[in-house]
Parts: C-alpha cells; sequence; structure tokens
C-alpha cells in the first residue's frame, strides 16, 4: 500500500473542489484493509472513503486520509450479484439488465460507484437502491473486522443509511436480490411523459426501454458534471408530516405528494419559485437546467459553495418556513 501526501481534492471530486487532503491511498484488495487501519491508528488521524467523488464536498477542514476504493468483481449465483464497492454504477445497472436480471433500471446514470449506493440510499424515478439490496459487507474501523449486515441492518431511510455521516465502515461489497422477470415500475410522471412520446404502452414496455429512457431524462434535465462540475443534486426533496405542512408556507401550486404516511415536496419548486435558477455568484451557481444543482464555474473552495447553500437555504426558510437539508456528504 503506498500512502501519497498532499493531494488535491480537485482530482478527486467532481466538483473540483480546490482543498487538500494530507495523505491519500488506494485500495485494491480486502488484504489491505488492517494495513490502512495501522496506518490511521500510528498516525492517529481519520479518514473518508471514496469512489468517483460525486456526491462529496469537501469543506477545507478534513486532516486525515482519503481512500480511493478500487475493489472490482461481480459474482452472480440465480438472481442474486455480489458486486464490490468500487465497480461503477451505471455500468453495473446496465450488465444486470445484460443478464436478464431486473429492477434497476430507474436508476440508471446516476453518478458513481456501487459502493456508494448504499450510503446515500440512492433513488430516482420511483425507485430505490435498498428496494434491492439483500447484504452489504462492510469492513468496520472500530473493531477491524469485516461483518455482512441484511438489509434490514443497514437503517436505510430516505437519502440515508447507518453508513452516512460516519467513518466507522468501509462497504466492500453489495448484494442485489434482483428480479428473473420484469417488472416494470413507470409510475414517475417525467417518465410516463417519455414513454408517451415514443409511443410505448404499459404492455409493450420493456426495462432496456426504461432505462434508456432515465438516461435520456438525466442527460436531458442534470449538467454533465465532466463539463460543468458538480454533486448533482445538492438538496434534499423535503417530507413533512401532516401536522407540518399546516406550519409551513408552500408558494400556490407547489406539488405535493403523499406516500407512506409523509408529504413530500419538490425542494427544486421551491428554490426556482424563489429565483434561484439559473443564478450565480462569483464561481458558484444554481444550473439553468435543474434548481436542485449547484455548479462551480472555476476552481472553488470548499467555503464558497457552502456559503452559496446557506444564503438560499436561508432565503427558503424566510420564505417557506421550510428548512432544506444538504445531500452530499461534507467532509
Amino acid at each position: 500500500m503506498n500512502i501519497s501526501e498532499n493531494i488535491s481534492f480537485s482530482t478527486l471530486c467532481s466538483l473540483k473542489i480546490h482543498e487538500m487532503a494530507p495523505f491519500y491511498c488506494e485500495l485494491n484488495s480486502e488484504e489491505e484493509l488492517n494495513e490502512i487501519s495501522e496506518f490511521l491508528d500510528r498516525e492517529k488521524i481519520k479518514h473518508c472513503v471514496l469512489g468517483d467523488g460525486t456526491n462529496i464536498v469537501p469543506t477545507g477542514k478534513f486532516n486525515g486520509l482519503v481512500i480511493k476504493n478500487k475493489l472490482k468483481g461481480i459474482k452472480r449465483e440465480g438472481t442474486k450479484i455480489e458486486v464490490a464497492s468500487g465497480e461503477n454504477w451505471h455500468s453495473f445497472v446496465d450488465l444486470s439488465l445484460s443478464e436478464e436480471l431486473f429492477g434497476l433500471e430507474n436508476l440508471a446514470l446516476i453518478p458513481g460507484t456501487v459502493g456508494a449506493g448504499p450510503i446515500q440510499n440512492i433513488g430516482a424515478y420511483g425507485s430505490e437502491i435498498s428496494d434491492f439490496i439483500s447484504e452489504v459487507r462492510v469492513y468496520d474501523f472500530e473493531n477491524k473486522t469485516i461483518q455482512t449486515l441484511n438489509n434490514k441492518e443497514c437503517g436505510f431511510g430516505y437519502r440515508t443509511s447507518i453508513f452516512k455521516n460516519t467513518d466507522r465502515y468501509l462497504v466492500i461489497s453489495v448484494t442485489f436480490e434482483l428480479l428473473s422477470e420484469p417488472n416494470i415500475n413507470h409510475t414517475y410522471e417525467a417518465l410516463k411523459k417519455e414513454i408517451q412520446n415514443i409511443g410505448k404502452t404499459e404492455n409493450d414496455l420493456k426495462p432496456r426501454d426504461v432505462f434508456n429512457l432515465v438516461s435520456k431524462i438525466r442527460k436531458k434535465r442534470l449538467p454533465d458534471h465532466i463539463l460543468n462540475p458538480n454533486v448533482g443534486s445538492f438538496f434534499k426533496n423535503v417530507n413533512l408530516t401532516e401536522q407540518e405542512i399546516l406550519e409551513v408556507d408552500l408558494p400556490i401550486g407547489t406539488p405535493i405528494f403523499k406516500k407512506q404516511g409523509s408529504i413530500k415536496i419538490s425542494s427544486a419548486y421551491l428554490i426556482e419559485k424563489a429565483g434561484w435558477k439559473g443564478k450565480r455568484k462569483g464561481n458558484v451557481g444554481v444550473s439553468d437546467l435543474h434548481s436542485l444543482v449547484l455548479v462551480a464555474y472555476e476552481d472553488i473552495k470548499g467555503k464558497e459553495i457552502l456559503d452559496f447553500a446557506d444564503e438560499i437555504m436561508s432565503d427558503i426558510y424566510n420564505k417557506t418556513k421550510i428548512k432544506l437539508e444538504i445531500e452530499p456528504n461534507l467532509i
């Protein structure tokens, strides 16, 4: 295992933020985990694990070891498939369909690695990764052991899990229980419109069609992080109880979605109605394609984008009494 020093996060994360990582290493095998743990204990420093760096915001306060996850490998047994955490997510979704394993097609083109999926409980277009996770193998830095956690033990919630906001666990692999027969999920409104545009009905729609349509929608609605540095959705959508929604001031016409006892409100709608879509301040701004996406126009420091996000959150709170939450991990 090789340890490098003073590496810029601008080469490690999709926001291209210019903050420094004191130490850096690449994880290529499980056998290196104990060696990494010993280094952390010896140096008495913290660590963070990166896949493709598409869901992190370096804040300038990190003083530890960045572990770049490069674990690879895919093993299938029937409808179960174990995937190493360093594999690319979109490529795996594509592969699963080629293997005639279904269920993940609505999650196409989400950037990042497989290991980042359960941490964030990624979701899109009416589907969540936790719906298909059977087990997650992790390295526990506290007791220096490898553990296998079942779905319930992962504590999945809306864009969260027990793996988020902690450096205790490193995801080694994720085992999915997929479907041998298609079960098309086309409930999301934007997806319905695209289905109509290609002249197909629910009955003749195939999972590969959904995969292609979701990819098309994402390319159209979200800026490419290679060309326009971003982390996708910077803010979570809002979930309120029936009591809480009586205490906020929503703009007239705000779309409301009820699901499992909670009420979901589009944060993108609130931000756009407040006039932030396409607005720029210095080297950061809100994308003119999607108001949940903050874009870095030049090399920036973490504080610049966080200050800009704070302005948006304060404005939304003053206008609606709703507190937006930041979705990516701050490190």
